[in-house]
């Protein structure tokens, strides 16, 4: 999905990191940043990544760039990244915040 950025003119893409168990699910999500830089940590999202739709350009999700977002700010959907990518996001953020993560 495509939002509008803090400290940029506007905006970017994030990956939306709620369903429908989330609290205000349809009001409101759980979003990662995704940008074009590269970086230690980042998730590639690549065209394997992606069930329908992609990236016009090569593109990684940021797990320390969380943001809470509202559904009506939210513009041109990019496409579906697959469950498996979802959960590497989400748990790259979990232990970003402190979560052993090494037992699973």
């Amino acid at each position: 999905m495509w939002h509008p950025a803090p400290f940029r003119d506007g905006g970017r893409p994030y990956v939306i990191l709620s369903d429908d168990d989330h609290p205000f699910y349809g009001e409101e999500y759980v979003a990662i940043g995704v940008t074009t830089t590269e970086r230690k940590r980042a998730v590639a999202l690549t065209p394997e990544t992606w069930d329908e739709g992609g990236s016009p350009k090569p593109s990684w999700a940021s797990p320390w760039y969380i943001l809470t977002v509202k559904h009506a700010t939210i513009s041109d959907r990019l496409g579906l990244i697959t469950p498996e990518t979802t959960n590497e996001i989400a748990t790259k953020v979990a232990q970003l915040i402190g979560l052993d993560t090494s037992s699973e």
